[in-house]
């Protein structure tokens, strides 16, 4: 594991995990990132679509929610929207997957409600880094 992406930099005597919800079709992408998020020592949180994205968010708060644009059902940037309205859930930060230089899903992942964007094909470390990011960011607003 590189440790630079780590997060157990956060605190290395902590025993809490952060959860990571991932939003993503069933495929490929959606294993290699459960599996990579996993072993960097992440609770990980799958979900296929926009509506088990939803039920997941009924029952847990996830510290961060990765998430694909052309997420199936609602969409992507419709589910951010509906992310961010929801009581207890606002706060959390969002990154999307998008497409390699689709600028318009970049704006739009901004525009909706986004953190931070992960262009696809997706790259573990770089997930990594960005998820860490994120969370010590969170973790320093508090």
């Amino acid at each position: 594991m590189n440790t630079r992406t780590s997060i157990f930099e956060i605190s290395p005597s902590s025993t809490i995990r952060p959860a990571v919800l991932v939003v993503d079709d069933p495929s490929d992408t959606l294993s290699l990132l459960c599996e990579g998020i996993s072993a960097a020592g992440y609770i990980v949180i799958p979900a296929k679509n926009s509506d088990e994205a939803l039920e997941c968010l009924e029952f847990a708060t996830p510290d961060i929610i990765l998430l694909d644009a052309t997420s199936p059902n609602v969409g992507g940037f419709a589910l951010c929207r509906r992310i961010k309205s929801m009581p207890g859930r606002s706060e959390i930060p969002i990154l999307f997957m998008v497409e390699l230089a689709n600028n318009d899903q970049i704006i739009n992942s901004f525009e909706n409600g986004g953190s931070d964007y992960i262009s696809k094909p997706v790259r573990i470390p770089e997930v990594l880094a960005r998820l860490l990011t994120r969370i010590v960011i969170r973790l320093n607003a508090r």
